[in-house]
């Protein structure tokens, strides 16, 4: 009853974001909503790998398919082809662990492939120190980021530093030193290895964008809080989002969905108040709690599916 509990709770939370209106919400809540929910897809996504490896194969239903003695239907497969029941059932069986497996090894190497192109960026392009302990890099484009993950550093590009006027350079500044003081690229990082272990459960793609939504909004009010206008800033957003950004986990201005930050810079009240958004960092406590409670039970389930796999029937041979 309990396992079941959880597993509702775990879907009614995957899909409990969706639901929500976070845009104004507080954005260190929402951005801890989206990642519990990434988390959430994620441990859903190990949990099916660890039913299909160490459940399934106790099942009837998977006995039946795979002592299934295809060359008693299809002859002219048994003819021609190496195929019987056991091979199609152990491909099932391996198939999901697999993928997850190769999906995250992808993540894994796009992290660290940018990585090493900002620290080649920054080897071959510096030019020297810039405004704010920033650095300049030689690019006629628009670039202001914070880039790097054990040592970060705001980039800021020639381009920028000519197209900018003085009080945009300041907020874009103070804008990207909030990524690196709120140590968004972690986040980001954690988000990303979520995204790549939840990848085929619905709405995964739209969370992963939310969760990178919200970090910048998070850096826009914290270059609010330095006394930067937001309409500085928000002309910063508008002339960075003409360049490319850097890959992930580097963090760029013009990054993760312009118009919608854009138009919230200029309300007068971006972060809305009231009963529901008092609720929301229940809602987020809750679904942190919900994530750790469901990777916690991970080595129970995994023990269970052993114990399971190991009152499996006996192997069956096809006659010939």
């Amino acid at each position: 009853m309990s396992t079941a509990l959880l597993a509702l709770g775990v879907l009614a939370a995957i899909g409990l974001p969706h639901a929500l209106h976070l845009d104004r919400a507080a954005p260190g809540v929402a951005a801890t909503i989206w990642l519990a929910a990434l988390a959430l897809r994620a441990l859903a996504a190990v949990f099916m790998a660890i039913f299909f490896v160490l459940v399934l194969p106790a099942t009837e239903l998977f006995t039946l398919i795979s002592h299934w003695c295809w060359h008693a239907v299809i002859p002219f497969l048994a003819t021609h082809l190496p195929l019987n029941g056991h091979a199609v059932g152990d491909a099932a069986l391996i198939a999901p662990s697999f993928v997850l497996a190769v999906s995250v090894l992808s993540v894994v190497a796009g992290l660290w492939r940018a990585a090493r192109a900002v620290s080649r960026l920054i080897a071959r392009s510096t030019i020297g120190d810039g405004p704010g302990e920033s650095l300049i890099v030689k690019d006629g484009d628009i670039l202001v980021a914070a880039a790097g993950l054990r040592r970060p550093r705001v980039l800021v590009s020639a381009g920028a530093l000519v197209r900018f006027d003085d009080e945009e350079l300041a907020a874009s500044l103070d804008h990207e030193r909030g990524h690196i003081r709120r140590h968004h690229r972690w986040i980001l990082v954690a988000g990303e290895l979520c995204r790549a272990l939840g990848r085929f459960v619905p709405g995964t793609r739209i969370a992963s964008r939310e969760l990178a939504f919200h970090l910048e909004r998070d850096a826009d009010r914290f270059a609010l809080r330095r006394e930067n206008h937001p309409a500085a800033l928000a002309s910063a957003i508008c002339k960075a989002a003409e360049a490319p950004a850097l890959a992930a986990p580097s963090l760029a201005l013009g990054g993760a969905s312009v118009v919608r930050r854009v138009r919230q810079l200029l309300e007068d009240d971006p972060v809305a108040s009231g009963p529901h958004q008092r609720l929301l960092p229940l809602v987020a406590a809750a679904m942190v709690a919900l994530a750790l409670a469901s990777a916690a039970a991970l080595p129970a389930a995994a023990e269970a599916g052993l114990h399971q796999a190991g009152r499996s029937t006996a192997v069956h041979d096809c006659p010939h």
